[in-house]
């Protein structure tokens, strides 16, 4: 990001920070500068993340998830642009981001600004918070998409029982009531004998 661009940041931010150490394993809030943010297009003031169980495990000592260190976790967010080097974006744009190595290889949305490539990043449609869409998260896109890719495939509505397996997890638990707000019977099926 140019340095006439980044005079639009604040001079520092709070993040937690998740951070394999030689001696541990430490969590922590942090106030940052917009300088440790790794290289992007564009710069968001993040005004909410989703609660994933990948973020769980990127701030777990034994998560095997987090591929650099330190890590600002979080797989998805949600705000405002503060600023952007790409044409697609302008200051003030209400945007999201999730998934590619949001939270896992690169500085995620448990930080109160992100830098992401352009690419990431989509406007949030026309009456959609970013509350709302946190609220959707990640899981929920996920099993929209899944939904819409059975329906590509010919899946009709009332047609025959849908089996959703992983069904007591987020987004088993998200496509099950998409199906079902749909008028598919349902069969669940989850590991958990609970």
């Amino acid at each position: 990001m140019t340095e006439d661009r980044l005079a639009q940041a604040p001079a520092s931010f709070r993040a937690f920070v998740a951070e394999r150490r030689d001696d541990g394993f430490r969590r922590a809030v942090q106030n940052l500068t917009p300088e440790a943010l790794p290289a992007g297009d564009v710069l968001v003031r993040v005004e909410w993340s989703g609660v994933n169980y990948k973020d769980g495990l990127a701030a777990r000592s034994d998560g095997k998830v987090a591929r650099i260190s330190p890590l600002i976790p979080g797989i998805d967010l949600a705000g405002e642009v503060v600023a952007s080097d790409d044409p697609s974006f302008a200051a003030g744009d209400r945007v999201l981001a999730s998934g590619y190595d949001l939270g896992v290889a690169r500085h995620g949305g448990y930080s109160e600004l992100a830098r992401v490539p352009a690419a990431w990043v989509v406007r949030l449609p026309d009456g959609l918070s970013a509350r709302e869409a946190m609220a959707i998260g990640t899981a929920g896109f996920t099993a929209a998409m899944s939904v819409e890719a059975l329906e590509d495939r010919g899946l009709r509505a009332g047609a025959g029982p849908v089996l959703v397996t992983g069904a007591s997890g987020g987004l088993g638990r998200l496509a099950i009531g998409f199906l079902a707000a749909r008028g598919d019977e349902v069969w669940a099926a989850s590991g958990k004998p609970e």
